[in-house]
């Protein structure tokens, strides 16, 4: 048995491990210099001269590396750790074909992976050495690309009654900007038929970086404070400002409940001055506060029915401002200088003799929670109002209190909630003030009358639609309380691509009058056009008299699209029952020089019959000193001019951060309104169908209050020749055609395609012996694209370069 094994085991090849390099092989092992390609976290850092051997790599300049990197908290000691001989790592290079749990290292605090096959050196950092990197978001807006520029804006809103000339209202409004760079001066008038020409805000402005600074005749703002209103005073104001932060952006406004008792108009004034104008159905309604001016001021809210007679008037507080500073920064804000007066009969206002101071601080306290501390003070009163703003889970919570010298305190509280699909707002505000201070005319308060407001909504979806209920009570000084509740459900029935159909049911009541509506709405759409059916039901219950009426309305609207260069639209409504008839139109038409709106509503009864009207336009006029423009479809306070060459009467469309914002029309200056503190993105692209060579590459412009930057471009009109050129019946082949925007040639069949200008009236073609031939090209200014057919150019004049042209006997025995 021991011989077998024996034997067995002498026949078996064996083979004993070694430490030495088998012969041949030597300079394997050893040391290789090379250069390699430094990556880290897959970019690109450098490329140096580094020593490598199986399983070991030493880098040359270890320092430039560590530099690349960036945000470690010790470049000396992680350039310690690359120093020397590093392991490769090999085993953690990926395969073909596989990325995962491979091509990553979590060393203790540096490390590499190394790829001889690619000479690629990985670099991995242990993330206890690295520092915050913040985020890759640009902190402020660039600075302005416009010079000197000038704009005026002018814009009209009108009301009225053909049963009473003497209610009529209107207001013409201008806004006249001079700006240079990131500066401007503001000139906001007015002149309205009860108060004339009047000058509300006179002031140069610089606003940079994150801080404002402003100097004249000012409009005070509520940094915080929102128990004082805002009032016009001459003086100085710095502050820090979001307008030219690209890295936050947040705000508010209160919302403005109003009920209807009746279908009607509702006029809303502030310091006398006509600001906005609606036509409502009866109900609870929320005003749209949008066009609202930001800052703190009583508003006056008056009701009207549809024969213009006052239904009710109140003066309400209105503030827009909800702010969550940037992390580890603060708000600054501070404002002095001497109150003039807000209702005034000439041209300035008046100045009083009360003096204004207004400053406040705001800060992140921790990620979602924030505080604002504001004090202001006059000759007779200073005050003091904390504020907090606490942004949670499904919910946000803005609470204040005020203290004041003379004895007055208020306290604010604000909130919102989220319950699933449940949403949830509440707001309430009360400023308690001592009567018994006497006021002086001359000085005007600093703290107005005692008031109680409180609002309260709740919406949630229900079924196919969504329920709503509002509340809201309102309290001036000692007068009794109003308080109005609503309750209301709209659901969209059915839906399809073309026409839906929607039902709204609302219950709303004020002071023991009601008012319940039931309301069907169907739509149909089709190409330009839109059709509604509307009938409803309504009850109204007013000083204990109950009133029914059925009406049904009818509707068309119209919008033509791109039928034309500006933007038409237009709505007739019909409406009819329980003895009353009504018919409204609605037109709006916008084009480069400008946007008009005109909305009448004449109904009749039995007994009589009225008719009232709403009415705005609006106009700029601009210049840079080298372009002058007027129009825009839209009013703003910078804007962007195209100053397009070419063949009179093409039209672009203008591009702004991917989204069509306007036209350009060749030959005359295209103004397009932008908001100001804004970064944007232009291109031009063709209208029509027709080619040209133009630039097509992306522009960016920033823009600031006032500014104006034209943007110079050159559109050609091209067309596409196509055609097959032959000599004496036989394809030519590689012939040169020279006409177009580039050189063009043949193929092996004669065939030829080229972009030539619009205006091109010959092709030269050159041949191979050294001959040119012209062929006259047909003007077509209907088509971009010309089908030439075959042309013989046997039957063309063709000529030596240098020499005249050759005779009938050459051309044929060429």
């Amino acid at each position: 048995m021991v011989f077998i094994c024996s034997k067995a085991m002498a026949s078996q090849t064996f083979f004993l491990a070694q430490n030495k390099v088998p012969a041949g092989f030597e300079t394997l092992s050893e040391p290789q210099k090379s250069v390699v390609d430094i990556y880290y976290g897959k970019r690109y850092l450098t490329s140096q001269l580094a020593t490598f051997q199986p399983g070991k790599i030493s880098l040359s300049n270890v320092n430039d590396v560590v530099r690349l990197i960036g945000s470690v908290n010790d470049p000396a000691f992680l350039a310690s750790a690359l120093s020397g001989e590093l392991n490769t790592h090999t085993e953690a290079i990926c395969p073909p074909n596989v990325t995962r749990d491979c091509g990553v290292l979590n060393p203790p605090v540096a490390g590499v992976i190394f790829d001889e096959s690619r000479f690629r050196v990985d670099v991995f950092v242990n993330p206890r050495f690295l520092l915050t990197r913040a985020a890759d978001v640009r902190k402020y807006l660039p600075p302005s690309d416009s010079g000197f520029a000038m704009m005026q804006n002018f814009a009209a809103v009108a009301t009225g009654t053909s049963d009473d000339a003497n209610s009529s209202d209107y207001t013409l409004y201008g806004l006249t900007l001079l700006s240079y760079r990131e500066n401007s001066v503001l000139w906001s008038w007015d002149y309205s038929e009860s108060q004339d020409f009047s000058v509300n805000q006179l002031y140069g402005q610089r606003d940079f970086e994150g801080f404002e600074y402003d100097l004249g005749l000012l409009s005070s703002q509520g940094f915080g404070l929102n128990f004082t209103s805002d009032q016009p005073l001459v003086g100085a104001r710095f502050r820090s400002s979001d307008n030219t932060r690209d890295d936050t952006d947040f705000s508010g406004g209160m919302p403005i409940d109003i009920f209807m008792p009746l279908r009607g108009r509702v006029e809303v004034r502030k310091d006398g001055r006509l600001i906005a104008s609606y036509f409502l159905e009866a109900g609870l309604q929320a005003l749209n506060t949008t066009t609202f001016p930001t800052g703190a001021y009583d508003i006056d809210i008056r009701i009207l029915d549809e024969q213009g007679s006052l239904l009710s008037e109140e003066t309400r507080f209105f503030a827009k401002q909800f702010q969550l500073p940037p992390e580890g920064e603060w708000l600054l804000f501070a404002e002095t200088g001497r109150v003039m007066t807000s209702v005034f009969d000439g041209v300035l206002p008046d100045s009083t003799q009360q003096w204004l101071t207004r400053a406040g601080v705001s800060r992140r306290i921790f990620d979602t929670l924030a505080g604002t501390l504001s004090a202001a003070a006059t000759l007779d009163t200073s005050l003091l109002e904390l504020g907090l703003f606490k942004l949670g889970y499904r919910y946000q919570l803005s609470p204040s209190v005020m203290l004041a010298d003379n004895g007055s305190y208020g306290t604010a509280l604000t909130g919102q909630v989220w319950l699933g699909n449940v949403s949830l707002f509440g707001s309430y505000r009360r400023l308690w003030r001592d009567d018994s201070e006497v006021e002086n005319p001359d000085r005007p308060a600093l703290i107005g009358d005692a008031f109680e407001q409180s609002n309260f909504s709740v919406s949630a979806p229900l079924w196919r639609g969504s329920a709503n209920y509002r509340f809201s009570s309102n309290r001036n000084n000692n007068a009794a309380r109003t308080e109005t509740h609503g309750l209301s459900y709209t659901a969209t029935v059915f839906r399809t691509l073309d026409y839906d159909t929607n039902v709204t049911f609302s219950v709303s009541e004020s002071e023991g009058n009601s008012v319940a509506l039931l309301s069907v709405e169907w739509r149909y759409r089709e190409d330009r056009w839109t059709f509604r059916v509307n009938p409803r039901a309504e009850v109204q219950k007013t000083d204990g008299i109950e009133d029914r009426t059925e009406k049904l309305r009818l509707s068309v609207s119209w919008d033509d699209g791109d039928l034309y260069d500006g933007q038409l639209t237009s709505t007739v409504s019909a409406e009819a029952g329980s003895g009353e008839r009504r018919l409204d139109g609605v037109l709006q038409y916008g084009n480069r020089f400008g946007k008009a709106a005109l909305t009448v509503n004449h109904s009749s009864t039995e007994d009589n019959q009225i008719t009232n009207y709403n009415g705005s336009f609006s106009t700029s006029f601009l210049t840079d000193g080298n372009v002058v423009a007027m129009g825009g479809e839209q009013l703003a306070e910078s804007a962007l001019v195209v100053n397009l060459e070419g063949r009179e009467g093409d039209v672009f469309d203008v591009t702004i951060d991917g989204h069509k914002r306007g036209y350009a029309v060749a030959d005359r200056p295209s103004v397009i309104p932008l908001a100001p503190f804004e970064q944007y993105t232009v291109t031009l692209s063709p209208s029509g169908d027709t080619l040209y060579s133009f630039d097509e590459r992306e522009r960016r412009i920033t823009l600031y209050p006032g500014n104006v930057v034209t943007l110079d471009y050159k559109a050609i009109p091209l067309k596409l020749l196509f055609g097959r050129l032959l000599m004496k019946g036989e394809p030519l082949d590689r012939a040169r055609i020279i006409g177009g925007l580039y050189p063009s040639s043949t193929d092996d069949i004669g065939m030829f395609q080229i972009e030539a200008r619009s205006d091109i009236h010959e092709l030269r073609v050159e041949l191979e012996n050294g001959w040119q031939c012209t062929v006259p090209v047909e003007p077509d200014d209907k088509q971009y694209i010309l089908r030439m057919g075959t042309v013989d150019l046997s039957g063309y004049d063709c000529v030596p370069k240098l020499s005249g042209q050759l005779t009938n006997g050459e051309r044929d025995s060429g």
